[in-house]
């Protein structure tokens, strides 16, 4: 049997909690580089030659979703090249937002220190994100920032005025510093993200990142960003959606509105380790808290999509049933450290 055939069907039949391909299996390092892709295959070769070149002693996470161009093919014969390559296909486009937040998990869950996002089409440079790491710290959120003094970009016209202007409007909405919310070359301290309400952060689009920062700001994160220059892509096609413009903007409205409520729920989310029940993936979600008295909280698994209760909790639920309501809170599960 051939090297990628095995990788296949390793990918197809396993059903481990997390997908790896790759000869390395566990984790070698502190700091990971993720990148999701869809429909690259022109460029995630390049990009992960030029990740593991910039930063060798990171492992890699790339999260596909299911592409139909033959991304997923040039991933797994990566894998055989890079055993520090960790590689992740969902059964669908399920979106950018949902894919990042994947990575959040996979970083927690694994035990990395550090989490390093970039896009995978080069319009962010893999050899920026030594300087990147410099800026970061303990509790310290870094963004690669175009706007900021020494940031440039690509975009011209009609894109420019737009990108600036949501940046704008994004800065006002969260009432932060950062001259540049939206754009994915990020590192995160991977400790922070354990304070964060993550169920919170719902927007499927290049929305989500602006979400995540409004809490990490609520957490008490510092908020940093380093210059870099944005290239506009070369090779494939945009896969943001005609409409992301104005839904974007909705959540912002919707995250200024927020900040006028006094009463507002940042407590953190509760994090299970069970495997979800379609795809046996570790990777489940808090989607909404319980609703009323005796009601278990609802998850989503973000690597298949599947929405289902954790029996970990269905357990819990069950076990306190019959005990008083004052001593109910004491036996309810907890969050998992």
């Amino acid at each position: 049997m051939a090297a990628n055939d095995s990788v296949t069907k390793t990918v197809s039949m396993r059903r481990e909690p997390t997908i790896e391909s790759g000869a390395g299996g566990s984790k070698k390092s502190n700091l990971l580089v993720f990148t999701t892709s869809y429909n690259e295959c022109e460029n995630i070769a390049p990009l992960i030659d030029q990740i593991a070149e910039a930063v060798p002693a990171a492992d890699i996470l790339v999260v596909d979703d299911n592409s139909p161009d033959g991304t997923w093919d040039i991933i797994q014969a990566k894998a055989m090249q890079y055993p520090q390559l960790r590689a992740v296909m969902r059964p669908r486009k399920l979106g950018i937002g949902s894919a990042h937040k994947y990575a959040l998990f996979y970083a927690m869950r694994e035990g990395y220190e550090t989490l390093v996002t970039l896009d995978a089409d080069f319009s962010h440079n893999p050899k920026a994100i030594p300087e990147l790491l410099r800026a970061h710290g303990r509790n310290v959120f870094v963004t690669g920032s175009r706007y900021c003094a020494g940031g440039s970009s690509d975009y011209a016209g009609y894109r420019n005025i737009v990108s600036r202007a949501g940046n704008i409007a994004a800065r006002l909405a969260l009432g932060v510093r950062l001259k540049e919310l939206t754009t994915y070359f990020r590192v995160f301290d991977v400790s922070s993200l354990r304070a964060l309400p993550l169920r919170k952060v719902k927007a499927s689009g290049y929305s989500y990142g602006v979400q995540l920062i409004y809490y990490l700001r609520k957490a008490g994160v510092e908020l940093r960003e380093v210059p870099i220059h944005f290239t506009d892509r070369s090779r494939g096609s945009s896969k943001i959606p005609r409409l992301q413009i104005l839904l974007s903007a909705f959540d912002l409205l919707m995250l200024a509105r927020q900040r006028l409520y006094i009463f507002r729920d940042f407590a953190p989310d509760i994090v299970v380790e069970d495997a979800c029940a379609e795809c046996h993936d570790q990777a489940l979600a808090m989607k909404d808290k319980r609703r009323r008295a005796g009601e278990p909280s609802v998850f989503v698994c973000l690597r298949c999509g599947h929405e289902q209760t954790p029996r970990s909790l269905r357990d819990a639920v069950h076990l306190t049933s019959g005990i008083p309501d004052n001593r109910r809170s004491n036996a309810r599960s907890a969050p998992c450290a």
